[in-house]
């Protein structure tokens, strides 16, 4: 659930600091007393697809490039939001590809998994990497060359559409058969999210009309990626990225082009608004072990929510608890809602020597993770002297234990994905406990950041 509200952070002079310093205060950090801190909780996600591969093997199981009437297949289970992308190289052209455009196969539409023939999201693509030849008949082209990168560059050096008529680059023509005369790929939709993604070759051996003779389309193995963000390939009128597309282009060779995308592959989850509290003593929002204790955190773990846990403890403070403030909305924006890659929440806390500081932020893609300290809270200060920079190694991902987990940004109850708050079935075990690392291997610094920097 997003809320509506906003924050003002007051303009003040602030002590000399490093966002990317350790948890030692520099020489001339004042000493003693109580002060403002300006706490900054950014995402700092840098994962652009959800999953990826390669498909080489035939539904006939054998390897190799595909034929007429031979197909690949690719199983993998995806949530409304998503698309699907693959990339092969047409093995009778120097560097041409099939693949959808930039926003890939889209799954869902109105909230129904798509089903049957989709081809009509799949184009044949130059990657601008090799000067066109005749497909089929050039030496450098993939049926034809001795070795990959044998062809000369393309002086057009952008990824484009290959048009039905096509100018080589020696200024001949070339006429390209019909989509479906080459290429058809169907979506088939089962249970639990799951999808069969199939390519087939549909062409026959008189599909291709050369100057040598008619031949045979071959698709070459597959490159695959689920995703959200657009582009996981290419983008359009850009010039190929250094990601194994070209390889994939010229050669036919598909798994640079993957290994890449593993790189980019992980949950790169909203960080909802959040709670951030000020106290004295240990276990302020949570105690590892115990059932949740119905202050709220519940809601901002499931759903985002974080105005029951703030509300309920300025009305009725638990032991220790000093100051509880929400965060609605991420820095320089006016709409309330959770921070994507590359936003933060700020906001300004009082503190003194002696008090902590914990906060509780969702893992949006999850049921009912959330991101937050550790029991005892970051402390405020060293002795007397006020902490700066950099304080993510003492943050953690817990479940809080309320809600079953499904896949994460799949399962139709996770944050992202849930048609209402508060829905999905309860946890078999009622308890708060950190999420470990057989369960979900990314550590937190790879989601997020949190930096204190004292006025």
């Amino acid at each position: 659930m997003k809320l509506l509200g906003a924050f003002v952070l007051a303009s003040l002079t602030l002590v000399a600091c490093s966002d990317d310093g350790d948890h030692s205060s520099g020489d001339d950090t004042v000493s003693g007393g109580a002060r403002d801190f300006t706490v900054r909780i950014e995402n700092v996600a840098s994962w652009t697809v959800l999953k990826a591969g390669t498909q080489a093997t035939k539904t006939g199981q054998v390897d190799g490039p595909l034929g007429p009437n031979e197909a690949f297949q690719v199983r993998f289970t995806a949530a409304p939001g998503q698309s699907i992308s693959f990339a092969a190289m047409l093995r009778e052209s120097n560097d041409w590809f099939f693949a959808p455009g930039p926003d890939g196969i889209p799954l869902y539409q109105d909230g129904v998994a798509v089903s049957g023939d989709v081809t009509q999201f799949v184009k044949l693509w130059d990657a601008g990497t090799e000067a066109d030849q005749e497909p089929f008949v050039g030496d450098a082209t993939g049926v034809k060359q001795l070795m990959r990168n044998q062809g000369d560059p393309d002086p057009n050096n952008i990824v484009r559409e290959v048009p039905p008529m096509v100018q080589l680059t020696s200024g001949a023509t070339f006429n390209l058969p019909a989509m479906q005369r080459m290429i058809r790929v169907t979506l088939t939709p089962g249970a639990d999210q799951q999808f069969t993604l199939l390519i087939e070759d549909t062409s026959r051996d008189n599909t291709l009309q050369t100057s040598d003779r008619m031949t045979a389309v071959h698709i070459a193995p597959i490159a695959w990626t689920l995703h959200e963000q657009p582009a996981p390939f290419f983008e359009p009128g850009e010039p190929a990225r250094p990601n194994g597309l070209e390889l994939l282009a010229e050669a036919g060779q598909p798994d640079t082009l993957a290994a890449t995308l593993r790189t980019q592959r992980g949950f790169a989850t909203p960080l909802s608004p959040t709670v951030v509290v000020v106290g004295t003593t240990p276990n302020l929002l949570f105690t590892p072990g115990e059932a949740d204790r119905g202050l709220g955190l519940e809601r901002l773990a499931e759903d985002g929510d974080p105005k029951p846990l703030v509300d309920s403890l300025n009305a009725t403070p638990p032991e220790g608890v000093v100051s509880a403030t929400e965060v609605t909305a991420p820095v320089d924006s006016d709409i309330a809602g959770a921070a994507a890659p590359g936003q933060a929440f700020e906001v300004v806390v009082h503190g003194e020597p002696g008090q902590f500081l914990t906060f509780a932020s969702m893992f949006e893609m999850s049921n009912d993770w959330f991101f937050s300290t550790s029991p005892e809270g970051i402390a405020l200060y060293e002795g007397d002297i006020p902490r700066t920079g950099n304080v993510t190694t003492e943050v953690f991902l817990y479940d809080l234990g309320t809600e079953g987990d499904e896949e994460l940004d799949v399962g139709p109850d996770t944050g992202v994905q849930q048609a209402a708050p508060n829905t999905g079935r309860p946890d078999r075990v009622a308890q708060v406990r950190g999420v470990t690392v057989d369960r979900y291997s990314v550590q937190p610094l790879q989601h997020i950041r949190v930096t204190l920097r004292p006025h």
